[in-house]
């Protein structure tokens, strides 16, 4: 038996969530509370905003929270600096050489929200197009 997901707390702000590798911003700028319209940026951008890790868990612990807060309607993903991401961090790896099977998982991920890519200059990644029935 799988257990349950720990409890989902939603935020005030999500400007003010520790991350430690993407920035969350609410548009228009400057709102105290979430905003229809949330803002994710990569941002390690001296690395190219190349994906690690520690920016997969910031995905995982901010992704749920968006979909389940019905104040929040898209998210637009961008990424700081010249470029939106080279692809994965090969100089950071995994640390300790552990890797959960989920790190490297290729499935489809059900949300209630739209998501946008706002990307320029070099990308490496996969696009996936959204069918309605």
């Amino acid at each position: 038996m799988h257990p349950s997901p720990p409890p989902i707390s939603i935020p005030t702000s999500y400007e003010t969530l520790p991350t430690s590798t993407i920035k969350l911003s609410h548009h228009p700028a400057g709102s105290t509370i979430a905003t229809p319209v949330i803002i994710v940026t990569l941002n390690r951008p001296h690395k190219g905003n190349a994906f690690t890790v520690d920016m997969m868990h910031d995905f995982e612990k901010i992704y749920p929270m968006f979909d389940v807060d019905e104040r929040v309607k898209v998210v637009v993903l961008t990424g700081a600096g010249k470029m939106f991401c080279a692809g994965a961090d090969l100089d950071v790896g995994f640390k300790n050489g552990y890797e959960r099977v989920m790190d490297h998982r290729d499935g489809w991920v059900s949300f209630s929200i739209l998501f946008v890519a706002l990307y320029f200059g070099n990308t490496v990644g996969d696009v996936q197009t959204v069918e309605e029935g």
